[in-house]
Formats: structure tokens, sequence, C-alpha cells
């Protein structure tokens, strides 16, 4: 057990060490007292194009209990305009909130004007240690 924690704190070390594509990350910025921002880019890899009415949400989630809805710790939604992928975010959200043996996720969507899901983050994102920013890769959603 102890070799499973050891090997993913190098990996999260290395990866936060990656380069990364310019334009696709941006930094964490203090907010106003007592908030940290969290900022970063929503993106996916198909040549589609958004719906100029489009919104996108991003949200932190505390993820660590299994069988319950997660709490929502911060959310923001935006508007994207007819702007196109990669989209930049930040949002703020209060440290305290966060318990050291917690664990948390970082998730996006992107809805049409009509409020239909379109594309949605597929996999668990940790939330970043203030100072990081993050990617959110969606995959987008059929029917």
């Amino acid at each position: 057990m102890r070799y499973v924690m050891a090997l993913i704190s190098t990996i999260a070390a290395l990866s936060a060490c990656a380069p990364t594509p310019p334009g696709e990350s941006a930094a964490v910025q203090p907010a106003s007292p007592g908030l940290v921002t969290l900022s970063g880019t929503v993106f996916y890899r198909e040549r589609i194009a958004l719906p100029p009415d489009a919104r996108v949400t991003v949200r932190i989630s505390d993820v660590s209990l299994m069988d319950v809805a997660a709490p929502v710790i911060a959310e923001t939604e935006l508007a994207t305009g007819g702007r196109q992928v990669p989209i930049a975010f930040s949002l703020d959200y209060d440290p305290a909130r966060i318990e050291a043996r917690g664990r948390y996720a970082v998730s996006a969507r992107i809805t049409d004007g009509g409020g239909r899901l379109i594309w949605i983050t597929d996999t668990h994102v940790d939330l970043p240690s203030p100072g990081q920013g993050v990617d959110l890769l969606l995959v987008r959603v059929s029917g």
C-alpha cells in the first residue's frame, strides 16, 4: 500500500512538471482575501463548433463519500458568446472547505442554449493544489 501511495505521489508530482501547450491553462491567481482562484481551460479534441448560445459550467465537488450526492464546493457558469474551445475559466473557492483527508474533483459540462447537455468530463480530475491550473478534457454526449 505504501508503494502505491508513493507511486501516486510521484506521478502527480511529475505530471505537475509537464509542459502545458500554449493557451491551454492559466495559473491560479489569488482571489479576494481568504479565497483561492482555480484557473484553467475546458476543451475537447473533436473539430465540432459549439452553438453560439452554449454555456460552460465548471464545478469543484467533494467526492470523499461513495453512494451519496457529491456536495458542491464551488461552481461557475459562463456563456461562450460564440467562442470556441479551448475556453478559459476561473473559479473562486474557499480553501477552508477543503479537508486534508478529503477527495475533491473538478468537472465541467457544456450545454446548449436550451440546457441540453452536449459535452462533459467523463473521468475524475483531482482538484490541483493552490498555484496550479487545470485543463479539463470533455467528451461528446450522444443523443
